[in-house]
């Protein structure tokens, strides 16, 4: 699968997850919490993604 696919999914999956908060009956304080972790789960797992994938772009980031 190519990198760009999995981040695909991964935006998917974030996307959907949200609107699936924003259309459940809760408070909307609480909604926002969940949409918050939400998104931040989804983020720190693209950035793993893209770590993993491209170890040698995380190293020049490092060095510059």
């Amino acid at each position: 699968m190519k990198s760009s696919h999995v981040l695909a999914l991964l935006g998917g999956a974030v996307i959907g997850a949200t609107l699936a908060l924003l259309f459940a009956p809760a408070k909307g304080s609480e909604t926002r919490e969940k949409i918050k972790e939400t998104v931040d789960k989804g983020v720190d797992e693209i950035k793993k993604e893209y770590h993993k994938r491209f170890p040698k772009n995380q190293e020049e980031g490092l060095e510059a």
